[in-house]
Parts: C-alpha cells; sequence; structure tokens
C-alpha cells in the first residue's frame, strides 16, 4: 500500500515499530500507534496546522 500511494506521488508515511509484526502487542507500540492515529486525524481532518513532530516520551 505504501509503494503504490508514493508510486502515484501521494502523500504516505510508513512506520515500522521494533519487534512487532502484524498485530501490535507491546504497550509502548500500541501507544504509539494511537498517537500516530491522533497526528493524522490532526492533520487530515480536525486542523489547518501542523501536527507535532516528535512523539512525546511515554514513561512507564
Amino acid at each position: 500500500m505504501y509503494a503504490a500511494l508514493k508510486g502515484l506521488g501521494k502523500d504516505a508515511r510508513l512506520v515500522m515499530l521494533p519487534y512487532e509484526a502484524h498485530g501490535y502487542r507491546a504497550r509502548k507500540s500500541l501507544l504509539h500507534v494511537l498517537w500516530e492515529q491522533e497526528q493524522w486525524l490532526d492533520k487530515y481532518l480536525l486542523s489547518d496546522e501542523a501536527p507535532v513532530k516528535a512523539m512525546p516520551v511515554v514513561t512507564e
């Protein structure tokens, strides 16, 4: 999907998390996925401002 979108000149982002396959099991990975989704929503649906560039540090 990523290669197809980039090949068409579309805006796409590929995020590969360490030690994860097709599903996310680690708490840190799940939090990162939720953060990525929030950034996408902010960028494309909710506001005209650019989303935050760096993920905040998660402490356990």
